[in-house]
């Protein structure tokens, strides 16, 4: 380890995610890491094991266990299935982690990875309870994008007197949800980052065992394509969000501004505000940013049933002349 270095903390080691973790990453320059054959080599094997072909042992070097996790996500970052694949992977690693804590030391976790401070709340047949306050929960969700399942959502949780009561089980799955999008869009960052040349043989390597993604078809977002000429007053706000930026941009492909403009005609209906503006710009980046997918017809109608009665009759009756054919 480089003179002058901090050590390692536990909480490092085992959450790489952590912004303290990547904090301590800065600390050790990137060719200093990559020149070790020993990182190079646990990168290479973090990686296959993230798509099954090989069983991941730790190293058992601090150093290289925690450096070859970021080494892993540059290269895990060329392709949007490793991607996927990787981040599903270490987040199932942090949840390992995660579930041998005490209940004092998951507080700390949830407060070091996510900001989110989830104190302890008595037991419940010997089991710890945490409790949070809804407004710190929904953010949570918010943030790391959890709304879309329905799991998450605010009515399902217990709640009294403003705080959310989650059980240890609960807590786990949260955690996991939460390592699982933290890690993806570190990853997806990282690709507006040159790969290091040292890495360039691993990728070429791995990249050999990425299953190609299956066709996809739109049919199942035609709906939206009838919405757009169909504007609505009620429900601009989380149509833009969850239905309208990430099909222009992910679906239909089009660029920024022209996404923009679609919405911006969609919302002006009901009338447009510069505040309004800024949220569609917003959402248009953020969707492309995080690779965002809409709901297809059937998923908005049994998991945002809020939002589909919303929907014009036109867009109804067009869907059900498509079902019918």
């Amino acid at each position: 380890m480089p003179y002058g270095t901090p050590l390692l903390s536990d909480l490092e080691l085992r959450y790489p995610f952590a912004p303290r973790s990547r904090d301590f990453f800065g600390f050790i320059p990137m060719e200093d890491s990559l020149a070790s054959r020993d990182v190079i080599h646990h990168a290479q094997h973090r990686l296959l094991s993230s798509l099954g072909r090989v069983k991941y042992e730790p190293s058992i070097s601090e150093l290289v266990e925690f450096s070859s996790f970021f080494a892993s996500a540059f290269v895990a970052s060329q392709d949007p299935v490793l991607t996927s694949r990787f981040s599903k992977k270490e987040s199932e690693r942090a949840r390992e982690f995660f579930v041998k804590e005490g209940p004092g030391n998951k507080v700390t976790v949830m407060s070091e990875c996510f900001g989110a401070a989830v104190p302890e709340a008595g037991s419940w047949n010997s089991q710890p309870n945490y409790s949070v306050p809804f407004e710190v929960y929904l953010s949570l969700v918010s943030k790391y994008g959890l709304s879309r399942e329905p799991k998450w959502k605010l009515a399902r949780q217990e709640l009294g007197g403003g705080m959310i009561v989650i059980t240890d089980n609960l807590l786990n799955d949260l955690f996991a949800a939460c390592a699982l999008a933290a890690i993806a869009e570190g990853v997806r960052n990282l690709r507006k980052a040159p790969l290091p040349k040292q890495l360039s043989e691993v990728k070429d390597e791995v990249l050999r065992y990425v299953p190609s993604p299956r066709p996809r078809t739109n049919r199942g977002y035609l709906y939206v394509e009838d919405l757009l000429t169909h504007p609505v007053a009620d429900g601009r706000h989380r149509l833009t969000w969850l239905v309208l930026a990430p099909f222009l941009v992910n679906v239909k492909k089009l660029d920024d501004d022209a996404a923009i403009e679609r919405i911006r005609a969609f919302v002006a209906v009901a009338g447009e505000t510069s505040a309004m503006r800024r949220f569609v710009e917003y959402n248009v980046r953020r969707a492309r940013r995080n690779g965002l997918l809409p709901p297809t017809f059937s998923k908005l109608k049994a998991e945002h049933p809020d939002l589909y009665s919303l929907l014009p009759k036109e867009v109804l009756a067009s869907e059900d002349a498509r079902s019918s054919a």
